[in-house]
């Protein structure tokens, strides 16, 4: 057997579903790729009773914390939690890349608390990859930070620049540009005019707004806007890919039944990247099952082995 390459560090407790979902797809995935090694953190006793337990290892935490738990509450008092231990993993270099399916605000100030910012990154961002009739898109913010200012959208395009070459969705010089309620320069609040401004003025081959119509059909490779507005508009899409699958026998699915299941489950996009920071976090979606949670992992092993923090950490510094 060959030794493990690869090592992620899994919060078995965050998430809407049972743990013992995302237990069956870590199950599944140590089996597949025999290149892991996973250090599983949970609030109880777990016995997988798998074949391949060298490479999975349990490490029991006093607590976890609740999806509707705030996020000064999860910082302050749930430092001992399965999701703060996997995090704090990562900072001490224990693992490569941390997976969660829990708390959004907590994930995003426990991984502010135990890693190191890169550099000039004020606001964190999450950040996944749409499928497309051509190249891939990629979306952030989609719920790390709310409330942005206008050098926030501008620092986000640049990350979101860098992530998309770091990522392969391109070459080099990604087309980034600002989700907006329509195309003409008049449009938008002052933020988005602001941030519009300030892009124009720079190296980044900014091609200006976007609208929604516009997220899967390769009109830019980087489609930047705030964390409210991106959360709202990624589960919007969630929710017309599942009354559009083959497999909803209602509504508009009668329409599509040539497409694939897979080309329009969202399960199979599963896995959102954490930007800003000196270390590899991805979020899973809360209602993940067994089936998405793998996918994210998927994910995590393929971004390590793109060595994605180092090529972010080196193109944001540039």
């Amino acid at each position: 057997m060959q030794d493990p390459i690869v090592h992620l560090a899994i919060d078995l407790m965050g998430g809407d579903q049972p743990p013992q979902e995302r237990l069956q797809a870590v199950l599944l995935f140590l089996r597949k790729y025999k290149d892991c090694q996973l250090s599983v953190f949970t609030s109880g006793d777990f016995d997988s009773g798998d074949a391949a337990r060298e490479r999975l290892r349990f490490i029991a935490c006093d607590s976890l914390i609740a999806m509707d738990e705030s996020p000064l509450k999860a910082l302050r008092q749930k430092r001992n939690s399965s999701l703060s231990h996997a995090i704090k993993s990562l900072a001490d270099g224990d693992v490569d890349v941390a997976v969660t399916a829990g708390n959004t605000g907590a994930m995003v100030a426990l991984a502010k608390h135990w890693l190191k910012p890169l550099r000039e990154v004020e606001r964190l961002a999450l950040a996944t990859v749409l499928p497309s009739r051509g190249n891939r898109t990629l979306l952030l913010d989609v719920g790390a930070t709310v409330d942005y200012r206008a050098t926030d959208l501008f620092n986000l395009a640049y990350m979101g620049s860098a992530a998309a070459e770091a990522l392969n969705l391109v070459e080099s010089k990604p087309r980034v540009a600002l989700l907006n309620v329509g195309t003409e320069s008049i449009k938008g609040s002052d933020t988005v005019q602001q941030a519009d401004r300030l892009l124009r003025d720079s190296d980044i081959n900014y091609i200006g707004y976007c609208e929604g119509k516009h997220l899967f059909d390769s009109y830019a490779d980087v489609v930047c806007c705030d964390g409210f507005v991106g959360n709202i508009t990624l589960k919007a899409c969630e929710g017309m890919a599942e009354l559009l699958s083959p497999s909803n026998k209602s509504g508009l699915s009668r329409f599509f039944s040539n497409l694939s299941s897979t080309s329009l489950n969202p399960a199979h996009y599963n896995g959102a990247l954490l930007l800003g920071l000196e270390g590899l976090v991805i979020k899973s979606h809360g209602d993940s099952d067994a089936t998405g949670f793998y996918k994210a992992l998927e994910q995590a092993r393929s971004n390590v082995l793109n060595q994605l923090t180092i090529k972010m950490k080196q193109k944001t510094e540039q």
